[in-house]
């Protein structure tokens, strides 16, 4: 059964299987027994199979988080330099960022697609409010729409295991998803993991 917040279940949705895939057996379980103690120390980061897309969009999300936390922490265990490792982090979501950009894309360019994500994705965001996150949409006038998140579980598990340097490359995701957008311009100030009060996402027709 698919999606289950254990170890294998959620390495495997992640966008860094292919990274945890090429590193040798003894360091994969390692990190298994990593993500296992991250569910076990957080189980408010979770929803119930029961609220649908939220469960499966908060699956991924935390997946993608304790992965590459995992990752980070026992390769720096093993003395592997910041850069390298941040770097490898970084390719990971950056060809998933661009392969989730070319679907937006496609999505973008049917009849009434503006009006539908506008509706839709700003309240899709509020369904992880309470679970480590904090959702608020935001009103931009008829040709754009946005959230501001003010509480996320990627800037605060970053900081509790001594690990914030992965903040800002999580932060990138978001850029290269919204890059090379024909009709939509994505418009940010800042992020909590750089250090601003909030991660601000604002879409608006070009």
């Amino acid at each position: 059964m698919g999606y289950r917040y254990v170890p294998k279940d959620m390495i495997r949705h992640s966008d860094f299987y292919g990274l945890y895939s090429a590193l040798p057996i003894d360091v994969q379980k390692r990190i298994q027994d990593v993500i296992a103690a991250l569910i076990t120390e957080n189980p408010t980061y979770r929803l119930s199979p029961l609220t649908g897309p939220g469960y499966f969009m908060m699956h991924w999300l935390m997946g993608d988080l304790y992965t590459a936390l995992a990752i980070y922490l026992i390769r720096k265990q093993d003395g592997e330099d910041d850069d390298k490792i941040l770097a490898e982090i970084d390719r990971c979501l950056t060809e998933a960022g661009k392969k989730m950009s070319r679907k937006m894309k496609r999505i973008m360019k049917l009849p009434c697609a503006f009006s539908i994500v506008r509706f839709v994705l700003p309240k899709a965001m509020t369904l992880a409010n309470g679970r480590g996150f904090q959702v608020i949409p935001v009103d931009y006038g008829r040709n754009g729409f946005g959230f501001d998140v003010t509480d996320c579980p990627y800037c605060r598990l970053f900081a509790k295991y001594n690990a914030q340097k992965i903040g800002p490359v999580f932060c990138r995701f978001d850029d290269t998803v919204s890059a090379g957008m024909d009709n939509l311009e994505f418009i940010r100030n800042g992020t909590l993991c750089r250090g601003n009060d909030k991660c601000d996402f604002l879409y608006r027709k070009k």
